[in-house]
């Protein structure tokens, strides 16, 4: 999925008043406390992403990291005040802005590891590791909805052979990474696009743990929204959402088969999220029914794959809430076309 044109300049934002109905979360630059020494402003980088990510998979509306420095600095130069919790409430505020996120980046890490002669024949592979700890503030209360640590970390990609010294695809990746941009459709085929893709789903499988209700209470917000940030526009999350459904299930041995196989691209040892309808949803102004929410409640592994459209797959949790006829997802990364 594209996101449309970026606005490079941010020092244009426009304001207008626009009718929303969900949440709106303000993202402050996070303080980068890595040993990351890379092109890319990952104070920025990360929240942005992250926030785009809510936009694109959860239809939030949200005002990136960049816009709110450049809000922010309109307001004062004083770095420490911008990072204070009465500061970003009021500057929250005057936008229509209800929460808050900030925090530290912990690991920002990309690693190699290769062994045997590089001129000959050897072994190659490649880990990345993002790690930071967030707080989400919902700032009609003045307090935090959600404080703790998430990651995302892929170990032992691209682990293959090297013949005569001739690069990987991998390899070529890892040196040309400086001259990605962050959030490119380029950058979403790299292991750090599919780490952050990671990250993203892990941060909302957090805050689903301590709020239950976010994600449904967030689509009945109903207030006016002054800003429209399009800093965002240009990040490509280059995903595609794979949906199936669970055809039997045992809830003795945990086994289920599913109507997903190798036609869509799936391997052993992969995983899939199982979600349950659990919520109905009305609309607040008519009282109008307008469905069931839905809720991620279980992991499934494919273990055996049995066909193009057939699978075999074990539950890793939560056994007793699995049924039959439950659908299970799972978040592809677009691989670039060459």
């Amino acid at each position: 999925m594209i996101l449309k044109n970026c606005l490079k300049n941010i020092t244009c934002i426009s304001l207008l008043f626009v009718s929303i109905s969900n949440a709106q979360v303000l993202f402050v630059p996070l303080q980068n406390h890595t040993s990351y020494q890379g092109v890319w402003n990952i104070s920025e980088e990360v929240p942005n992403y992250l926030a785009a990510y809510l936009r694109e998979f959860y239809e939030f509306d949200v005002l990136s990291s960049t816009t709110y420095r450049s809000l922010a600095d309109e307001k004062t130069d004083d770095k420490a005040s911008q990072k204070d919790l009465e500061f970003i409430g009021e500057l929250a505020g005057e936008y229509g802005f209800k929460y808050a996120a900030t925090g530290v980046i912990k690991t920002f890490d990309i690693s190699r590891f290769t062994a045997g002669d590089p001129t000959l024949a050897g072994y190659e592979s490649y880990s990345c590791k993002i790690e930071a700890y967030i707080q989400l503030y919902d700032l009609t209360m003045n307090a935090p909805l959600f404080s703790g640590s998430v990651s995302g970390e892929i170990s032992d990609r691209g682990l293959g052979i090297t013949l005569l010294g001739k690069p990987t695809e991998e390899k070529e990746q890892y040196f040309n990474l400086n001259s990605i941009r962050f959030g490119s459709e380029e950058f979403s085929a790299t292991i750090v696009g599919e780490t952050m893709i990671l990250f993203c789903e892990n941060f909302v499988s957090e805050l689903e743990l301590v709020s239950r209700g976010f994600f449904k209470d967030a689509k009945k917000t109903n207030v006016t929204l002054e800003v429209a940030d399009k800093t965002l526009d240009d990040i490509s999350l280059n995903t595609e959402v794979l949906k199936g459904q669970i055809l039997t299930y045992d809830e003795t041995t945990g086994e289920a088969f599913i109507n997903l196989g190798s036609a869509n691209g799936l391997k052993i040892g992969e995983e899939l999220a199982v979600y349950s309808k659990v919520d109905s949803l009305f609309d607040p102004n008519t009282n109008e029914y307008l469905g069931l929410s839905d809720r991620k409640i279980a992991n499934i592994e494919i273990i055996e794959l049995r066909g193009g459209k057939l699978s075999l797959a074990v539950v890793k949790s939560n056994r007793e809430k699995v049924s039959s006829g439950m659908e299970v997802r799972k978040l592809f990364i677009k691989k670039r076309m060459k």
